[in-house]
């Protein structure tokens, strides 16, 4: 059994936030946590030559130290370089805590100790290609952007699309989009947007005007008549058919981007289930329509 200790919350070392991002908001949900239900499980940590350095906990530490707690309960973990980074990952797996940037931050940490990409996922229990996709989304975009993310200035789901930009053109689109406070499905657009664009002129509106372009590119679908001869089952397939009809075309023009053969490995599970639904949904429409054709015909052969 590790051994715990009360330390006072500021005595504690937090350089390995580093590859985390504590966003104000995150602390202040903290604090109402902590204030209501105490401490319930104590922060990990390792002990350095001057002092405890948090490997898990840094909500709860900036939470009680904004709140002047006198002591904090920590588990002292005895963890090598290599190993402190890799207990930040297993001790977030599966928790929505951690974001695929913060996860590929610590990732850079650890091969930058000398490991190869396959050894990090060995000791992960990860694939090489996990790792290698999770590095590539803090290589990929500008390190401006990064250290935004880390400061909790950006929200990783805006950043995601940027990476398909040039690093120049991330910071543009990152201003734009932060300006104007879209979220990460209107950020992925305005990128699409911008390289579908085919001049100069065009560029330059979308820049100016994103939220107008974006009307105008992907209006809002109205909502379906409501018809008297359907049942409450009908007009709920009515509504998801024109979903369909809104979706399919937006997945069709990504996937006649450019994708790399990982992205397309990894993208094919999705895609066979995709096409598997198309064909039980394409099957089963044909049953309907041939069945409304015959209905028709047999009115048409009634005489009045």
């Amino acid at each position: 059994m590790e051994p715990t200790r009360r330390v006072a919350p500021q005595s504690l070392g937090t350089s390995l936030a580093r590859a985390r991002f504590l966003h104000p908001s995150q602390v202040a949900r903290m604090q109402q946590t902590l204030s209501r239900q105490g401490q319930l499980t104590p922060l990990v940590v390792v002990e350095r030559a001057t002092m405890l350095e948090i490997v898990d906990g840094f909500k709860r530490q900036a939470a009680a130290v904004a709140m002047q707690w006198p002591e904090l309960l920590v588990r002292v973990a005895e963890l090598d370089p290599t190993a402190q980074w890799a207990a930040m990952l297993q001790l977030n797996r599966g928790s929505s805590s951690m974001t695929a940037v913060e996860e590929a931050l610590v990732l850079r940490e650890m091969l930058a100790l000398g490991l190869s990409q396959s050894e990090v996922g060995s000791l992960l229990s990860r694939h090489k290609a996990w790792v290698s996709r999770r590095v590539g989304l803090v290589e990929r975009l500008h390190p401006e952007l990064v250290e935004s993310l880390r400061l909790g200035l950006m929200h990783p789901g805006v950043a995601r699309p940027l990476l398909a930009l040039p690093a120049g053109n991330q910071l543009e689109l990152a201003a734009v989009a932060q300006a104007a406070a879209l979220g990460s499905q209107d950020t992925e657009r305005l990128v699409s947007l911008w390289r579908r664009a085919d001049n100069p002129q065009a560029r330059r509106f979308l820049l100016a005007h994103p939220r107008e372009a974006l009307a105008q590119a992907f209006p809002k679908p109205s909502p379906p008549p409501w018809d008297p001869r359907l049942s409450s089952w009908g007009q709920q397939v009515l509504r998801l058919l024109q979903l369909l009809e809104e979706v399919m075309p937006r997945v069709v023009s990504l996937l006649e981007t450019t994708l790399t053969a990982e992205e397309t490995a990894v993208l094919a599970p999705a895609l066979r289930r995709v096409r598997d639904q198309a064909r039980r949904l394409e099957s089963r429409a044909g049953s309907v329509t041939s069945c409304t054709s015959c209905a028709a015909s047999d009115d048409s052969a009634v005489t009045p």
